[in-house]
């Protein structure tokens, strides 16, 4: 007997007789084996949803008191991006957030020339947090062009 897939649901709208659910299910089954879908393989249920750390991250002086920050994101299930900001050798504290797909972030705020700032970042889903990304380091010193 093939067994059935443990994802598959019937709804009461769908109004299939129990000859249909029985053919439905048999073609879902000839199709999983036919696309080379193991009996283990069935137990997954979605994609992985695991946040990944973005990579890539690039901090850019783009003003007298300004930072560009740049990263490749690495996720499809992120509802944004935490921003974390070291200045000088303390603590690291949350500054900004980015929406949802937005690999680019400005930060200006309470920036002080003559301090070398450390960013990273990482993704967010509701209460879950990823992996943080790599650092990125910029000075902020004078002259600035």
């Amino acid at each position: 007997m093939i067994p059935r897939p443990k994802n598959l649901i019937f709804t009461s709208h769908l109004n299939f007789s129990p000859t249909m659910k029985t053919i439905v299910i048999l073609l879902l089954a000839l199709l999983a084996l036919a696309t080379g879908c193991s009996k283990e393989d069935s137990a997954t249920t979605g994609p992985d949803l695991t946040l990944a750390a973005p990579t890539n991250l690039q901090a850019v002086r783009v003003g007298l008191k300004a930072v560009r920050l740049t990263w490749t994101d690495n996720n499809e299930f992120e509802e944004s991006f935490a921003i974390e900001r070291q200045a000088g050798g303390g603590g690291f504290v949350q500054q900004l957030f980015s929406a949802k797909n937005v690999a680019t972030a400005i930060d200006s705020v309470s920036l002080t020339t003559g301090i070398t700032f450390t960013y990273r970042v990482r993704a967010i889903r509701y209460s879950e947090r990823g992996e943080y990304s790599s650092l990125a380091t910029v000075a902020l010193s004078l002259p600035y062009p």
